[in-house]
C-alpha cells in the first residue's frame, strides 16, 4: 500500500517536471524566433552599394540575408521591376541604363521558394549622354571654334584635344567654344565630354581639318619682263591646288606639285599686284599678302621734229610705267636723263655741222630699263636753216663757252633757269642794235658767257648788289658784241645742278626784252614755281632791261 502511493507521487512528480522542461524549450525557441525577426527587419532596412561603372552600367552589391540557406537567391530591382535573373552572389552588374536618368536600385531577397523581402532602394542619377550634333564654325588655317546641342542633366562639359589633353572646361550654358594656336592646315582632333555629379558622358570625337596657310611666294630673280614675270613659292602642306590672283582676280588654278608659274599678257609697265591661295579638303586659304611687281616699262617709239647744222629735236609718247628716259647717241648714254612728265628733247651737244648720229630712247623704272626704242638717224645740215624775218645777215664770226649738263657747285642748292643764245661756230649772225646785261659772276668757266636772262628761286640772287658775285649789269656799248643767228636756249635745272629741261624760244632773232616775253610759256610746260617767280618779279626785269 505504502509502495503503490509511493509509485503515484514519483509519477506526479516526473510529469510536472517534464511539463515544465517542455515550458523551458517552448519559451527559448520564442526568444529565439524573437531574435530572428528583429536581424530579418534589419536586413532589410539597408539600402545596396551602387558603384557607377559608365552612363549605363552599375555595379550593385548588398549583404548576405540573416537566414542563407540553400534555397536563398536574389535579385536586382530596377524602378520596382525585376532585372534579369536571380543570383546566390551578393554582388551583380546592371546594364542598359538611359544616360542621363534617374533609378530606383532595391534587392528581392527569396528563401523557400517566395519572396521574404525587399531591401530599401538607392536612387542613382546616371552620368549624362555624350555630346552631340557636333559643329565647327569660323574655320581657319590654325583655329576653329566648336559648338553642339545641349545635353540634358550636364552641369558642364570638357574639351579634350586628342584623346587626354584638356584644352578648356566649360559650364552648362557654355555650347560653343573657340580654339586657336594650332599648327596651320594640321588635321586636329577633339574629344568632347559631359559631365554631371555622378561622372562622365562616353566620348564624342571629331576631327577637324584646318585650312592651309597662303603660299609663301615670291617673284624670281631677274624673271621680269615688259608683260610678263615668274614666281615660285614654297609647297603648302596636305595642298590639293593653288589660285593665282593678278589684280584681285583669280587667272589661274595650280597643280599640287608645281612650285613655279609665269604670268604672261599683261599691260607693259603697269605695276601688278599679286596674291595667292591654297586649297586643301577644308577649302581655301586665306589670299596672301599682295605683292607689288612693276613691269618693265615698254620701249619707247621715237621720233625726229626738228633737225638743224647744230642741233635735232627728239620726240616719243609716253611708256607706261616709265619714272625717267635715257637718250643714247651712238649707243652711248650721253645725253639726257629726261623725267618721266617730258617726252621730248632738243639735243646741242658734241654736234658738228653735217655729222651723223644714231639716237635710241630707253624708258626706265625701279624693275629696269626697257628696250632701245627704233633708231632715229640724224645727219645735222651743213649750214644753219635760220633767218631773221627780211632781215639781212651778215657773218661774224662769235665764240662762246656752252654749259654743261650739271651746274658748277657753286650754281646749285635751287632751281635755276638760264636763258642764252648758244654757240655758232659758222652761219649768219646779227648784230644786236638793242643793249643786254651781262651776267657776272666769280666762277672763271663762265666768265666768258653771256646771257641775256637769268631766273632763280632765291629771289635776292636777282637783286642788285646783293652778293658781290651775281648782279645784273648793263653792258656799254663798246662791250656789246655779235650774237649768233641762232634760236635762243632755255634750259632748267634742278636743285642737284642737272638739267632737267630745255627747249628753244620760237622766234630767230630778238632783243631781251622780246625773249622775256617768251619766258612764261617755258615756264608753264616744266615749272609752276618758276613760273610765279617770273610773274611776280616781270616789272623788275623788264626795268632792269632798260636801265
Amino acid at each position: 500500500m505504502v509502495g503503490e502511493i509511493m509509485k503515484k507521487n514519483l509519477k506526479g512528480s516526473l510529469l510536472k517536471g517534464a511539463t515544465i522542461v517542455l515550458l523551458l524549450i517552448a519559451l527559448l525557441i520564442g526568444l529565439l524566433e524573437a531574435g530572428g525577426d528583429s536581424r530579418t527587419s534589419e536586413y532589410f532596412a539597408q539600402a545596396p552599394s551602387i558603384t557607377h561603372l559608365s552612363p549605363e552600367k552599375i555595379a550593385v552589391s548588398w549583404k548576405p540575408y540573416p537566414g542563407f540557406n540553400t534555397s536563398t537567391h536574389y535579385q536586382v530591382q530596377t524602378n520596382h521591376a525585376l532585372y534579369g535573373f536571380s543570383t546566390k552572389h551578393t554582388a551583380k552588374t546592371v546594364e542598359h541604363f538611359q544616360p542621363g536618368g534617374t533609378y530606383s536600385i532595391a534587392v528581392v531577397t527569396y528563401d523557400n521558394g517566395s519572396a521574404v523581402g525587399v531591401s530599401s532602394p538607392t536612387t542613382i542619377l546616371m552620368a549624362p549622354a555624350a555630346p552631340a550634333a557636333i559643329g565647327t564654325y569660323d574655320l581657319g588655317s590654325a583655329s576653329v571654334g566648336l559648338f553642339w546641342q545641349k545635353v540634358d542633366t550636364a552641369i558642364g562639359y570638357r574639351v579634350y584635344h586628342a584623346s587626354d589633353t584638356l584644352l578648356q572646361e566649360l559650364t552648362a550654358t557654355q555650347t560653343r567654344v573657340f580654339f586657336s594656336g594650332f599648327t596651320p592646315g594640321s588635321l586636329v582632333k577633339f574629344r568632347l565630354t559631359a559631365f554631371n555629379t555622378t561622372g562622365e558622358s562616353y566620348y564624342a570625337d571629331i576631327a577637324v581639318q584646318l585650312l592651309p596657310p597662303p603660299p609663301v611666294f615670291s617673284v624670281i630673280e631677274n624673271q621680269v619682263g615688259v608683260d610678263w614675270f615668274s614666281f615660285k613659292w614654297t609647297p603648302v602642306e596636305n595642298a590639293l591646288s593653288y589660285q593665282v590672283l593678278i589684280n584681285e582676280s583669280a587667272v589661274a588654278t595650280l597643280a599640287s606639285t608645281i612650285t613655279e608659274h609665269r604670268i604672261d599678257g599683261l599691260p607693259a609697265g603697269d605695276t601688278i599686284s599679286l596674291r595667292m591661295t591654297a586649297q586643301n579638303p577644308a577649302g581655301y586659304s586665306e589670299q596672301s599678302e599682295a605683292l607689288l611687281i612693276q613691269l618693265l616699262p615698254a620701249a619707247p617709239v621715237l621720233a625726229l621734229t626738228e633737225v638743224s647744222s647744230y642741233s635735232c629735236t627728239l620726240q616719243w609718247a609716253v611708256a607706261n610705267g616709265a619714272a625717267y628716259y635715257k637718250v643714247y647717241e651712238n649707243e652711248q648714254w650721253a645725253i639726257f636723263n629726261v623725267p618721266s612728265s617730258i617726252t621730248t628733247v632738243t639735243v646741242t651737244q658734241n654736234i658738228v655741222a653735217g655729222m651723223t648720229a644714231t639716237y635710241t630712247v630707253r624708258a626706265v623704272n625701279g624693275t629696269g630699263e626697257s628696250a632701245h626704242s627704233n633708231p632715229v638717224v640724224v645727219t645735222y645740215t651743213s649750214n644753219s636753216a635760220i633767218v631773221r624775218n627780211a632781215g639781212d645777215l651778215t657773218g661774224v664770226q662769235a665764240t662762246f663757252s656752252q654749259f654743261s649738263d650739271i651746274l658748277p657747285e657753286s650754281l646749285r642748292g635751287q632751281p635755276l633757269v638760264w636763258v642764252y643764245f648758244p654757240p655758232e661756230l659758222e652761219g649768219p649772225t646779227l648784230e644786236l642794235e638793242a643793249s643786254y646785261f651781262e651776267f657776272l659772276t666769280a666762277t672763271p668757266e663762265l666768265s666768258s658767257v653771256r646771257f641775256i636772262g637769268v631766273f632763280t628761286s632765291d629771289v635776292s640772287k636777282v637783286r642788285v648788289a646783293k652778293r658781290p658775285n651775281l648782279t645784273w649789269k648793263k653792258v656799254s656799248p663798246e662791250r656789246q658784241i655779235k650774237i649768233p643767228g641762232h634760236l635762243p636756249m632755255v634750259r632748267f635745272y634742278g636743285p642737284d645742278g642737272s638739267l632737267r629741261h630745255m627747249i628753244r624760244i620760237s622766234m630767230a632773232i630778238m632783243s631781251p626784252h622780246d625773249v622775256f616775253k617768251e619766258i612764261p610759256e617755258a615756264f608753264e610746260r616744266s615749272d609752276s614755281n618758276m613760273l610765279q617767280l617770273y610773274q611776280e618779279n616781270r616789272d623788275r626785269f623788264e626795268t632792269l632791261h632798260q636801265k
